[in-house]
């Protein structure tokens, strides 16, 4: 009798430990995976990380995992729609590249003529909300004008939500210079310190993403313009610019 009490003892546990070990196929997670390489599967999800990828059970009962970068998109088969998975590299080196209008303004000089920025900035996320990087630019304040600046600056980003479409803030701070143009009749130019918070919108399905924002750009500068009538003086202005920007961008 103890030895029929041990050997179903024995079974038991065996069973136990096989029913541990097998792999369940959940319909409430069914999802069909559209790959990069044009197949499909459909699988149940078992974990879903956006970084690293999706583990999974095929309906042959086999767990397997896909990197993220293979997978094209996720449709739901429990329910209608697609799944949006969040692809974002919140660790790492990033490039960002954009360009933007700087609108006019009403003061006496260049009334309401627009200008023009295109920038370049790298640097390392440390977390969706804390990126920093250094970048470069050149500003056109008033299109066809001499009054062209390069900015050197600090580069700080925030994603605010761990979503695809997110809020993005981003402050960029640093020095311009300045260059003379007597093409333009400007005979000598320094430049100063530059200020530049804007917030918009980053979106994108894959690791590449783009923005659209709103700032307002601080820049101080100092040109000094050829007298027409007397070459041997010159008529210095010291500026504040305070202008609106808007910009469109693309961070890799």
């Amino acid at each position: 009798m103890n030895r029929l009490l041990l050997l179903i003892l024995l079974l038991a546990i065996s069973a136990v430990s096989s029913a541990q070990d097998e792999v369940i196929f959940n319909e409430d997670k069914r999802a069909l995976l559209y790959l990069n390489n044009g197949s499909e599967l459909e699988v149940s999800i078992i974990n879903w990380n956006p970084e690293l990828g999706i583990k999974f059970i095929t309906i042959w009962g086999q767990e397997m995992f896909f990197p993220i970068d293979e997978i094209s998109k996720v449709k739901s088969l429990s329910k209608e729609g697609y799944y949006s998975h969040y692809v974002f590299k919140e660790k790492g080196i990033y490039y960002s590249m954009s360009a933007g209008l700087i609108t006019g303004n009403n003061g006496e000089r260049n009334t309401e003529i627009n200008g023009y920025t295109l920038s370049f900035s790298s640097g390392y996320r440390f977390s969706r909300l804390l990126s920093i990087g250094i970048g470069t630019s050149v500003d056109q304040f008033a299109h066809q004008s001499g009054e062209r600046m390069h900015p050197i600056f600090l580069d700080f980003r925030s994603y605010i939500l761990p979503n695809n479409a997110t809020l993005v803030a981003n402050l960029q701070t640093g020095y311009s210079l300045a260059y003379k143009n007597e093409n333009r009749g400007i005979t000598s130019a320094k430049g100063g310190f530059m200020f530049y918070p804007s917030l918009g919108m980053s979106f994108g399905g894959s690791a590449t993403k783009y923005s659209i924002d709103l700032g307002y750009k601080f820049q101080q500068a100092t040109w000094s313009y050829e007298n027409q009538w007397d070459t041997r003086n010159s008529t210095e202005f010291r500026l504040g610019y305070q202008r609106l920007v808007l910009r469109f961008g693309i961070v890799l």
